[in-house]
């Protein structure tokens, strides 16, 4: 069984760590769009430091919609289904091409004599940089809090059989 063949631990499409990466993502999106203003993004729409950040705003709601979306169908899918590594890769791919796709109609409706492909092209550069991102960290934490889990059950459990735990000190 190949790497793409492997499922995908649960605690990634549990309940509590969804609203954790809808809630995370957000804020990274709305700090990332507004203060370090990527890809020249002040020029994208011709406006005030606040109507850029109420535009950007929309714009990210919109993304978190389609997060939200799509989170509330993985949960639900995984409960029925093994979700592998390649189902959630793809998955993510569609999060972004949606998100590239609502930006860019926003942008084509803004400031229709844009050409379609270069912004859909600058679209999602931006969505995977504001998905991607903040979803790598919190993949890194969800393990680590998911191994910290585990490994305190291991020592309740050692507790309660009466065990002698034999411990190791490595220098």
């Amino acid at each position: 069984m190949g790497m793409w063949d492997q499922k995908i631990p649960s605690y990634i499409y549990g309940k509590q760590n969804i609203v954790r990466l809808i809630l995370w993502t957000a804020l990274f999106a709305l700090v990332f769009i507004n203060i370090y203003k990527p890809f020249s993004s002040t020029s994208w729409y011709k406006v005030s430091e606040f109507k850029f950040f109420v535009f950007s705003s929309l714009i990210i709601l919109t993304g978190v919609l389609v997060v939200v979306l799509s989170r509330i169908i993985l949960f639900h899918w995984g409960k029925r289904h093994a979700i592998t590594v390649r189902t959630y890769a793809i998955w993510i791919v569609l999060e972004i091409f949606f998100m590239s796709l609502f930006y860019t109609i926003y942008t084509l409706v803004l400031n229709p004599e844009r050409e379609y492909m270069e912004v859909f092209n600058d679209s999602a550069v931006n969505t995977s940089l504001v998905l991607l991102l903040p979803y790598s960290v919190l993949h890194l934490y969800f393990s680590y809090k998911e191994k910290e889990r585990q490994l305190r059950l291991l020592e309740e459990n050692q507790d309660r059989s009466g065990g002698s735990a034999k411990r190791f000190l490595f220098l």
